[in-house]
């Protein structure tokens, strides 16, 4: 007759330990992309150090966890719903765990000027122009809460004033004539 087993006494397989890490971190991943350091530290405590080095080298293996597509995608993601200067997308990859080269190419092509405009325009239509000093300084202050900083943060500030006070030419030089 086999001799009973206690119940109360774990049983957890090495594998079992390794599938339940792996299940968490595509459970992470669902959400949103991540950096894998973001995987890394969310794992580590619950898991064996074992599972969680295989985990995170199965999910490499299959194009789950790249550091820079994920830094690519949060820039786009930033660029496209909430625009931040390069400074601080950089600032937001390196709390992430993202490798400093690994942002500087996320961030080579990155379009401040452009950037710094849908970020302001938005803002600049709630506030008043009866005061260009005011206007200017919150605004600026806005764009620079922001990461926008120097020449970016004053031209974004000049040209949507212009832009405010003659929506119809307020991007072109009032010296050029037209046709």
């Amino acid at each position: 007759m086999p001799a009973k087993r206690d119940r109360r006494e774990p049983t957890e397989e090495p594998d079992s330990s390794y599938l339940k890490a792996k299940n968490a971190a595509l459970r992470l991943l669902s959400y949103r992309s991540r950096s894998e350091k973001e995987v890394q530290r969310r794992l580590q405590g619950r898991f064996t150090a074992a599972a969680v080095d295989r985990t995170l080298s199965d999910l490499r293996r299959q194009g789950l966890l790249d550091d820079a597509a994920f830094a690519k995608e949060w820039r786009e993601q930033r660029e496209r719903f909430r625009p931040r200067g390069p400074a601080v997308i950089r600032m937001e990859l390196l709390r992430l765990g993202v490798d400093r080269e690994v942002i500087r190419e996320a961030l080579s092509d990155f379009d401040a000027s452009a950037n710094a405009y849908q970020a302001g325009s938005k803002y600049a239509s709630k506030l008043s122009v009866d005061d260009a000093n005011v206007f200017r300084r919150r605004l600026g202050g806005f764009l620079h809460r922001r990461g926008f900083e120097g020449d970016v943060l004053g031209q974004t500030v000049e040209r949507i004033w212009r832009e405010l006070l003659d929506p119809l030419h307020g991007g072109v030089d009032a010296d050029e004539e037209y046709d």
